[in-house]
């Protein structure tokens, strides 16, 4: 058909490989309307949402964490790490645990928000956790960046409620945490009172000891002390740490034993706290918790990462539980060691004292008693010094946070924001008018424009017939004659304009107008086109090959059941005997004639050629109506008569699909159309003319034919 192909789409056309937007622009200023009624209930719905949504306010406070080191006591705390304060992710863990279940609890019980109106309505008594899940919601605390400062906010549709929940989740929060200071100072120093007591009822005994020792010996404590071999001090030296190691690891074993294998108690103690691998796994364990709060704060419980990270927390916290219950088999193991070592040395300073004098031992031994009691009475120092220390803190109740700003009656509501929602509600109908109007477009397989049939088919168009709403149920109007100044007549004008351009008037004396499927206007684009060149003063025969659907007789007003192309081709009458003079000077009609069976067969015969034929040899101008190409074979049989094929196209009408098929049906029967003509095109800037008018009249009317009469 001599189109490029690869411009042909179903829907969406492209030139050159580069969409075309022009289309989708006149789609948008006709569908106008649709976009107009969009945005309107989008400001509508907008307006109303703003309307009835549920009033909220917000309450505010904000807590300071003390970013100071300050230990009055100095005992490490079970549920805390120094080491970490001031860390983001301390400051996070303590953000989380101001919204927990637990601070939410005890807000519930002290404000008794079980019977509170806000929350039953005036009617009923909720459970606690019921109302626990609702200040869930409401309730949030979040770190500021770069600050120790945590806001805590509260979210209710009454002021007073909200003010009421975030001062009272700070002031609960605060109040637990001093509960829980408290409670493992009185653990301390209750473990340090019996433990004072152990220490100094040793240290009398290795006093009482000594006395003894020096009383029964008469020891000499300055004489002699220089004949002890250097080799003898040194693996006495040895000795007496042996002693105070094992010493040590008594102690420890007996406070371990005390604690009875529980975690906390075990952390309370030092020996246990500071150990390589408890201190390893609590530093693992911090930042699990730290990582786990982070993802608190992007992802809901049952989120995968959300679930993967507690189970990994659960790990690390059972393994870190684990090696602190472990902690006091270590240190057996440790105290095991401690006293093998002391016996080896013991053993090998009693191969030397046979070597040495009773003086060197009598001094030897009277020293080791005097370390005794030095380690013992440095531990009962530090023993007394640590129980003062937690009497002196008792009535101190330091904490660690403090509210800096505490929460305030809102004057204003935080939601709904109108103006927000009706900027979303528009912005929203925006998208949705145009998405609207693309899919409209994108569905669409309908010619609307000139420049598109040209540019899908690649064929030109011949003339673009405006939609005039005089045409209905697909009955013609005679234009040319009834409203010669209308945009119709001037449409038609410009077709035989164009026809005239395709060659000499003598080889394109034969013109066939033909459409795809029915109801396309081709006869009214027929008889239009016959009455304009008439108007020439060219004589001009109409003949109507659609046989099985005739329509001129009634548009040029003469009975139907008169001889025509069928009584021709049989040989029952003559032509000049069946061509009706019309009321148009120089157009004559020859009718479709009497109806026949089978119009193919009759045809395919030789008897319409030698009837076009005769009629080019008596008339100047031939115009054949033929029936739809995709509905019957009839026009495929004497296509080949004609010089000139123009298929008529209803605009916004006629998919391209039909057209094709059409165009290849042409073309496998040897005929190549000369153009097209889009019938009905609508009017308006999105309707693509290649011509313009003025209303509803052509360009210089008045001036050539006058005014209409």
């Amino acid at each position: 058909m001599g189109q490029d192909d690869s411009l042909i789409t179903d829907g969406v056309f492209t030139d050159g490989g580069v969409p075309i937007n022009r289309d989708l622009w006149q789609t948008f200023i006709e569908k106008s309307w649709l976009v107009a009624a969009i945005l309107i209930a989008s400001a509508a719905l907008g307006i109303w949402i703003g309307e009835h949504s549920p009033v909220v306010y917000q309450s505010r406070s904000v807590l300071w964490l003390d970013a100071g080191e300050t230990r009055v006591i100095n005992i490490e705390e079970v549920n805390s790490s120094k080491e970490y304060r001031g860390s983001a992710d301390l400051l996070n863990t303590v953000a989380n645990n101001v919204k927990s279940s637990a601070i939410l609890r005890r807000v519930v019980d002290s404000n008794n928000l079980t019977k509170h109106p806000y929350f039953t309505g005036g009617t009923n008594v909720l459970a606690e956790d019921q109302v626990v899940r609702i200040l869930a919601g409401s309730i949030d605390a979040r770190l500021r960046r770069m600050t120790r400062l945590i806001d805590v906010t509260a979210e209710a549709q009454d002021p007073a409620v909200a003010q009421l929940l975030a001062q009272s989740v700070v002031e609960e929060y605060i109040k637990q945490s001093s509960e829980d200071r408290t409670g493992v100072g009185q653990s301390a120093g209750k473990y340090l009172l019996e433990e004072e007591k152990r220490i100094k009822e040793n240290l009398n005994k290795k006093q009482r000891a000594v006395q003894e020792y020096v009383r029964t010996n008469n020891v000499s404590l300055l004489q002699g002390a220089e004949t002890v071999s250097d080799d003898f001090k040194s693996l006495s030296s040895q000795v007496l740490e042996a002693g105070n190691e094992r010493a040590l690891r008594e102690r420890e074993v007996a406070q371990v034993e005390a604690m009875g294998g529980k975690v906390t108690e075990l952390l309370t103690l030092e020996v246990v706290a500071r150990s390589p691998e408890v201190v390893a796994l609590k530093d693992k364990l911090l930042t699990q918790e730290s990582n786990v709060s982070n993802l608190e704060l992007r992802y809901k419980d049952k989120h995968p990462a959300m679930v993967q990270a507690r189970n990994e927390l659960a790990s690390v916290k059972k393994a870190f539980e684990e090696e602190v219950r472990r902690a006091p088999a270590r240190i057996k193991l440790q105290l095991m060691a401690a006293i093998e070592k002391e016996k080896t040395l013991m053993r090998t300073l009693k191969e030397q004292e046979g070597k040495l004098g009773d003086l060197a031992r009598q001094r030897i031994a009277y020293d080791m008693l005097q370390s005794d009691v030095a380690l013992e009475k440095t531990l009962h120092d530090n023993v007394v010094k640590r129980i003062r220390e937690i009497d002196v803190t008792g009535g101190i109740k330091k904490n660690d946070v403090k509210i800096i700003e505490p929460a305030v009656l809102p004057k204003m509501p935080i939601r709904p924001n109108k103006r927000m929602i009706f900027i979303y509600a528009m912005t929203l109908g925006t998208a949705l008018s145009f998405g609207l109007v693309w899919l409209i477009q994108l569905l669409d397989t309908t010619i609307k424009s000139v420049d598109q049939a040209e540019r899908v088919f690649g064929l030109p168009v011949l003339g673009a017939v405006p939609k005039n709403k005089l045409v209905k149920d697909g009955k013609s109007r005679l234009f040319m004659s009834d409203d010669p100044t209308s945009l119709c007549a001037e449409a038609f004008r410009s077709l035989r304009a164009s026809l005239a351009l395709l060659g000499r008037e003598a080889d394109r004396k034969v013109v066939l107008f033909t459409s795809a499927v029915p109801s396309e206007g081709k006869s009214f684009c027929c008889v239009n086109y016959a009455v304009s060149h008439a108007q020439q003063g060219k004589r001009t025969l109409v003949i109507d090959f659609d046989l099985r659907k005739p329509s001129l007789s009634e548009t040029f007003g003469v009975k139907g059941d008169l001889p025509g192309v069928t009584d021709v081709m049989l040989g029952k009458e003559p032509l000049d005997a069946c061509v009706q003079k019309t009321r148009f000077d120089n157009l004559f009609l020859l009718t479709a004639g009497r109806t026949v069976p089978n119009p193919a067969e009759l045809l395919s015969g030789p008897w319409a050629k030698q009837l076009i034929q005769e009629a080019v040899s008596k008339y100047d101008q031939v115009v054949l109506d033929n029936a739809p190409i995709n509905a019957v074979s009839d026009t495929l049989l004497i296509v080949k008569e004609a010089q000139t094929v123009c298929l008529v196209m209803h605009a916004k009408k006629t998919s391209t699909r039909v057209v094709r098929r059409a165009l290849e049906m042409l073309r496998r029967a040897g005929a190549r159309p000369s153009g097209l003509v889009l019938n009905f095109l609508p009017q308006g800037a999105g309707s693509g003319y290649y011509y313009y008018y003025s209303g509803n009249k052509y360009y210089g009317s008045k001036g050539v034919y006058g005014s209409k009469r």
